[in-house]
């Protein structure tokens, strides 16, 4: 074994769609890390089939957006049944009145491509995902963590890192070797699932929804066509510790939800299988941290779950680079939970809500819904602020951390625009003839100025760096005459940032405002960056 104080920087319990972006964001800010996972094999079966907005923008400042999409689906129409009868029918794909993000839809894409995409990027960069390679144990100490694992042979390893994550899903070793709590319960319904091929009328590309006394059954397209993901709650009568479910049990379950004729064949995938809604009392015990469904667990309403398990990934990538670097001290790791908790654990009070209103069964429940569902539904659908509101919501653009202790601004404040810890916007800007985005300037895995009006870019970007390590620095102006600066012709970027005249932004790799002033006055960025990254050139 090597005998070097750490054999790894982080170590990564799990690769899936979690543990991929965590080793991504580490390897292409060039920290060591090792990814293991204890399944021989990478599964050919796929539980997540959507990814949102927010994941995207992730992704493609990783360079691997375009090629998920590719692999996807992003616009169909959502319909909705009660009873047999039409209750709703909206656009699930393209809103047009988001116009500050480069994905205004969901992708409906297989679990299996995002996972494929994310581990060729990561192989491209020299780290290979582990296979099999169980973490059995651990132990902590001032220093590190001393992991031992176990080979498929049966071969055992211990290594030392500097770092320990879980995104080791719901049964994860990390939390419970950390001795977290993962608070919560079943839901009292079951579920049965089907991958399989389905000839019927209604075969348009769409997502189908029906609800009645019956039970449950949704209609998930995958990217080929008649191909689908069907799920739906146990029939009554069906014992508890009843086996994988039969074609012939499918058949009957739509024949008894679905209003429309359904003909399934050629299966792929049957499961039967129950939810749960748990969360982890805390997201970091020490040096050893959780994240995705290690940390949180949930209905699948609203498709948010591997979304959140991504973005858990990307927000704690960046700081562990930071920290390991010596930019920042160890204290400043527990800005993760601090930020992402709140978010997990908002995520199930929401996914609980809209998984009670589509698993009712009662009669005056489902009359209820019946009456008010198009009503409601077509009023909010036909006023584009309510549906753009609806769509941020979901596709999580709208999380934020406005609360955190790592994020300010100076004061006199910005009057709108992104504030300290909100996302930042997307905006046009260009130069000599060649047309960009802001998101396309800050792709890749630094720190990033946006610095508005007046030049003061470059000792902006020198102070930045000498704290930070890589940050990248943007001119935007309105005046095409300044050389070398990014031209806000449609005067989009300054007002979506609520600059008139000059400011500027530091925006944080996971595309997060770190920092915000109005002028171009160093002295409160310095503040800033001295009060959270004290330890330049303290190399650990």
């Amino acid at each position: 074994m090597n005998t070097s104080p750490h054999d790894t920087e982080v170590l990564v319990a799990g690769g899936g769609p979690t543990g991929l972006m965590l080793a991504l964001g580490l390897a292409s800010r060039g920290i060591a890390c090792r990814v293991v996972d204890r399944a021989p094999v990478r599964s050919d079966r796929s539980r997540a089939l959507v990814v949102h907005a927010r994941s995207l923008e992730l992704l493609q400042k990783m360079g691997i957006a375009d090629e998920l999409i590719a692999a996807g689906r992003r616009t169909m129409a959502a319909n909705v049944f009660i009873n047999g009868r039409p209750a709703l029918r909206f656009a699930f794909g393209d809103v047009g009145k988001v116009t500050d993000t480069p994905f205004p839809f969901a992708l409906l894409v297989s679990q299996v491509d995002t996972e494929r995409v994310l581990e060729a990027r990561l192989a491209s960069l020299g780290t290979q995902v582990e296979h099999p390679l169980e973490l059995l144990g651990f132990a902590q100490d001032a220093d590190g963590v001393r992991a031992r694992l176990r080979h498929g042979d049966g071969r055992e390893e211990e290594i030392r890192a500097r770092y320990l994550v879980g995104c080791d899903g719901a049964h994860s070793a990390v939390r419970k070797g950390a001795g977290l709590t993962f608070e919560g319960a079943p839901y009292p319904q079951d579920f049965v699932l089907a991958d399989v091929n389905v000839e019927w009328e209604k075969d348009d590309g769409g997502l189908y929804i029906f609800v009645s006394r019956a039970g449950l059954l949704a209609a998930f397209p995958f990217a080929e066509p008649g191909s689908y993901r069907l799920i739906a709650t146990r029939p009554d009568g069906v014992p508890d510790d009843a086996g994988d479910p039969t074609l012939d049990e499918l058949r009957e379950i739509v024949r008894q939800t679905s209003p429309a004729s359904m003909e399934l064949r050629d299966p792929r995938w049957l499961a039967r299988f129950r939810l749960h809604h748990r969360a982890a009392n805390h997201y970091r015990a020490g040096r050893a941290f959780v994240a995705g469904d290690a940390a949180h667990i949930h209905s699948p309403a609203g498709g948010q779950g591997m979304n959140t398990g991504i973005q858990d990934a990307a927000n704690l990538a960046w700081k562990l680079a930071l920290v390991l670097r010596g930019h920042a001290p160890d204290g400043f790791l527990d800005s993760y939970e601090a930020e992402r908790l709140p978010v997990g654990r908002r995520l199930l009070r929401t996914t609980d809500r809209l998984f009670a209103g589509t698993a009712a069964r009662g009669r005056v429940s489902l009359a209820l819904a019946g009456f008010l569902l198009p009503r409601l539904g077509g009023f909010a659908l036909g006023r584009p602020g309510l549906a753009a509101r609806g769509f941020r919501f979901i596709s999580q653009l709208e999380i934020a951390y406005p609360s955190s202790s790592v994020v300010g601004e100076a004061r006199p404040r910005l009057r709108g625009g992104p504030g300290a810890g909100h996302r930042a916007p997307d905006a046009p800007v260009g130069r000599g003839g060649s047309e960009t985005t802001l998101f396309s300037l800050c792709a890749g895995p630094a720190h990033h100025l946006l610095v508005f009006g007046g030049d003061g870019t470059n000792a902006l970007r020198t102070l930045a760096a000498e704290h930070l390590g890589e940050v990248e620095a943007h001119h935007i102006t309105r005046n095409s005459a300044v050389a070398g600066a990014w031209i806000d012709d449609s005067g989009e970027a300054h007002r979506r940032y609520a600059v008139t005249n000059a400011g500027y932004y530091l925006i944080r790799p996971d595309g997060h405002v770190a920092f915000r002033t109005p002028g171009l006055n160093p002295e409160p960025l310095a503040r800033h960056l001295v009060k959270h990254f004290p330890l330049v050139g303290a190399a650990n």
